[in-house]
């Protein structure tokens, strides 16, 4: 989707959500009046036209449904922030509606990816519900780190099609417990490693937004499921620390090239893998709380608790004064500074001491300001548009920012948020992948899902 296209649709919802209301009456009238009939199954027609008489099949209604709902939302923000974060927030939420999938838009490859689909005209295979892709450029498919973090926005205006992500994804657990990395767009699922464990503490939070204790009864069992397959396969019953592992450990981080795996990945206990670990015990407390689990409330707390404990002693280097990945065989720590290394202030599981070591760094320009970057500015392999290797990713710099924030340094915390939001208000032609953390220029994907989720956490959810 061309930026145009994208303006136009902002300076529209205004405008549209001011009839909302009067549609959406005309709209239950004429369904009640003409009902959509069954979908046929052996219907050889696209799921998403799969329809008879006027009658919607449930992938176009939802995405109606959706497209409604979010005008009326941004329409409320407009007054409660200032007019460039009124902008992001609109193409934030542009972005990722825009992602979420059709199987008739592969003209979009042709313009930026340089792929093709075989798909044209056929159901995905998520159909009939609504997946987000990272980006319809070049990721065409639903993934276990992004599906949670596009889940976390659109909760804020269509609960539904946030828990479809986290659906997408749930119906495809392996039968140790494990996610799948990806879904694709043809149908081909991607076991062979798997992404950070962050689908419940995203759930934690859509349920939040909009309760629904029946979808939390569902899935849970699924998401206890997901902390066993950890505990048993990478690394906590065994080390009590966690690890990534499977076929392509590097992949199933997430930070695929990083220079915190330049000496391998598999045997190191990731400060981040385990301060998502964290993020999960505490969340499946509060979701056990909620579905009336005491005892297994109670189980979840005491394992965030003493994981947290452990963190701090064992991935604490006191000489780097900083937390870093070990390698939980020699011991050794790997003496790379990242925005993960920031992530034991987002859980709070760091003393105020340690917490205002890590501000200096985040403070010096030879390690991390103003931009963030996914690798400290000093090292040796920092290159500043390479990927994981030295670029801004807003999603890490923003667990990143709010735990300097949780922690009293709120000043420090700003002025790196303020230099994010700028470059991506400056880069009008897309939210993108990543940024260069020298010069803020886009890099990557263009059209990214997770900045979009980012931009509006940073801005709404900072206070």
């Amino acid at each position: 989707m061309t930026r145009r296209n994208l303006d136009y649709r902002s300076k529209t919802r205004i405008i549209f959500a001011i009839f909302i209301f009067t549609l959406g009456l005309s709209v239950n009238h004429a369904a009640a009046r003409n009902p959509a009939p069954p979908v046929n199954p052996d219907s050889n027609e696209p799921a998403w036209i799969n329809s008879r008489n006027g009658g919607l099949t449930i992938a176009c209604e939802g995405q109606m449904k959706s497209e409604s709902t979010a005008a009326a939302w941004l329409a409320r923000q407009k007054s409660r922030v200032s007019p460039r974060d009124f902008d992001l927030l609109a193409r934030a939420q542009d972005t990722l509606l825009a992602n979420i999938g059709r199987p008739d838009d592969i003209n979009k490859l042709d313009t930026v990816g340089g792929r093709s689909s075989a798909l044209t005209g056929k159901p995905l295979p998520w159909s009939p519900l609504r997946g987000i892709y990272p980006s319809p450029f070049k990721y065409r498919g639903v993934w276990s780190w992004d599906g949670p973090f596009h889940a976390l926005a659109v909760a804020r205006w269509d609960p539904a099609l946030a828990r479809e992500q986290l659906t997408i994804l749930l119906d495809r657990q392996q039968p140790g417990g494990a996610l799948p990395d990806v879904v694709m767009e043809d149908g081909t699922v991607v076991t062979e490693f798997g992404k950070p464990p962050v689908l419940p503490w995203a759930l934690r939070l859509v349920d939040d937004l909009a309760p629904d204790r029946a979808y939390l009864a569902e899935v849970y069992p699924k998401l206890a499921a997901l902390e066993e397959h950890w505990m048993n396969d990478r690394g906590g019953r065994e080390d009590g620390l966690f690890h990534y592992g499977g076929g392509n450990p590097k992949f199933e981080s997430g930070w695929d090239t990083s220079v915190r795996w330049d000496r391998g990945c598999d045997n190191l206990w990731a400060v981040d893998a385990n301060c998502y670990m964290v993020m999960l015990y505490e969340s499946m407390a509060a979701l056990a709380g909620r579905l009336g689990r005491p005892e297994d409330q109670a189980k979840w707390q005491t394992r965030g608790e003493e994981l947290g404990r452990r963190i701090d002693q064992v991935l604490w280097n006191e000489t780097a004064g900083a937390y870093m990945d070990r390698n939980r065989k020699t011991r050794e720590f790997n003496g790379v500074f990242s925005p993960a290394s920031f992530m034991p202030l987002f859980v709070k599981i760091s003393g105020r001491d340690r917490a205002a070591r890590l501000a200096k760094l985040a403070a010096d320009p030879a390690k991390f300001h103003p931009g963030l970057p996914s690798v400290s500015y000093d090292h040796p392999a920092f290159r500043s548009g390479d990927y994981w290797r030295g670029p801004t990713w807003l999603n890490v710099a923003y667990f990143a920012l709010k735990g300097l924030k949780n922690y009293g340094f709120a000043s420090l915390a700003e002025d790196i948020r303020e230099t994010l939001l700028g470059w991506c208000d400056r880069n009008k032609d897309h939210l993108w992948e990543y940024y260069d953390s020298r010069t803020g220029q886009g890099l990557g994907a263009p059209q990214y899902g997770w900045t979009g989720t980012f931009l509006i956490e940073l801005i709404l959810n900072w206070q």
